[in-house]
């Protein structure tokens, strides 16, 4: 199987570029895939994460394009028909069996309408909940509606792959996506050996802090009622971004410095996940939060609201984890400290969590990926 992946750059990590890593591995080590990686641009810089010296990466340079002055989107449509044409020719020498396309931006406008013998598979690492979300929350006023007019074309645009591959049943059920839709969750990269003891008196959430999608706001709040029947529980948060400080400045407020930690970006989360007993996620919306299943693979019972999209796909309410209702901070709470106080329920519900993590290992998540292809190239 020849399998041709579109993505804009392999300059920066990320979620997106992070999985497709550990896919096209896979592939080439265990399936005996031919991978070929279209790059819009990488601009000279290093690949941001480990690959096959299978794979073979083209970086098709598309700003060598560009000609003369730029022109707000007159430029844009020009460099479409030129990209088109690009990779039209690539693809025609490459001869794929499929090709995919991974994340938004030009090739939405010209995988669609290139090789049309070739079928096509559009990758969505989002949802529609988490969008609508984010454009809630931006600013100024411009940027939400220049953000909702973007997304209302790159769904019309989906229509016009042979499929749409979401995260979560949750979106696909309830959400208009049309009829090419199949559900393929991303994969647990790793599954510790060693896992919590579930004995320490720590709390720990992990997420981004660019913007207050994670409700990490939520969380330092709610610690008010949580410290005064457990004074020596801590919640122990991390990850980064513009929002550090002002939740900083937020936890000297409530005087929570003693039980509240920020402890800003990690590079050894499993071990801190080993470290804590309970996981806790107050986002707004989500994708398929992986981090959720990271938790669970460490054997930590977790609660979280039953946000779209995700949690409901990933926890078993009251077997391997709590599911609350969306900011319903009472329950929120209430669930939190049933666990905080009964060590047996903990350990209980960790190896159900522990047991669930295993159905997003790669033997069980790639063979998914192979029905789809072979379907397609029949």
């Amino acid at each position: 199987m020849k399998i041709a992946y579109c993505i804009g750059s392999l300059a920066k990590p990320g979620g997106t570029e992070r999985v497709l890593a550990s896919k096209v591995n896979y592939m080439v080590d265990k399936l005996g895939f031919e991978i070929h990686i279209l790059i819009i641009d990488q601009k000279g810089a290093p690949l941001c994460y480990e690959f096959s010296s299978k794979i073979h990466i083209h970086d098709m340079n598309t700003s060598s394009l560009q000609k003369g002055k730029i022109i707000p989107g007159v430029s844009y449509l020009k460099n479409v028909f030129k990209i088109r044409k690009l990779y039209h020719n690539k693809l025609k020498n490459i001869k794929p069996d499929i090709i995919v396309a991974v994340e938004r931006g030009y090739h939405d406008f010209v995988i669609p309408y290139i090789n049309p013998t070739i079928p096509k598979i559009r990758e969505f690492h989002f949802s529609k909940g988490a969008v609508r979300l984010r454009a809630n929350i931006m600013t100024p006023f411009t940027a939400k509606i220049r953000y909702k007019i973007l997304y209302a074309i790159l769904y019309k645009q989906f229509k016009k792959y042979d499929k749409l591959v979401l995260l979560t049943k949750g979106d696909q059920i309830s959400e208009d996506y049309g009829s090419n839709t199949v559900v393929i969750e991303n994969m647990l990269e790793f599954y510790p050996e060693n896992f919590s003891s579930l004995t320490e008196k720590k709390v720990i959430s992990i997420g981004s802090m660019n913007d207050d999608r994670k409700g990490f706001h939520k969380q330092i709040l709610l610690w008010k009622h949580i410290k005064t029947i457990f004074p020596n529980w801590t919640l122990n948060i991390y990850g980064d971004g513009i929002k550090f400080k002002e939740y900083k400045k937020l936890i000297e407020k409530e005087n929570l410095q003693d039980v509240v930690i920020l402890h800003g970006r990690s590079n050894e989360i499993p071990k801190k996940l080993n470290e804590s007993s309970i996981f806790i996620m107050t986002s707004e919306a989500e994708g398929l939060p992986m981090v959720l299943i990271e938790a669970m693979s460490a054997g930590l019972p977790c609660v979280s609201y039953d946000c779209p999209t995700g949690p409901s796909d990933i926890i078993t309410n009251e077997k391997d984890g709590y599911l609350v209702d969306l900011n319903d901070e009472i329950t929120f709470i209430k669930r939190l400290k049933t666990l905080m106080k009964n060590e047996d329920l903990r350990k209980s519900m960790g190896l159900q969590a522990r047991e669930k993590a295993k159905n997003y290992l790669p033997e069980n998540i790639m063979p998914k990926w192979q029905t789809l292809f072979e379907e397609l190239k029949r």
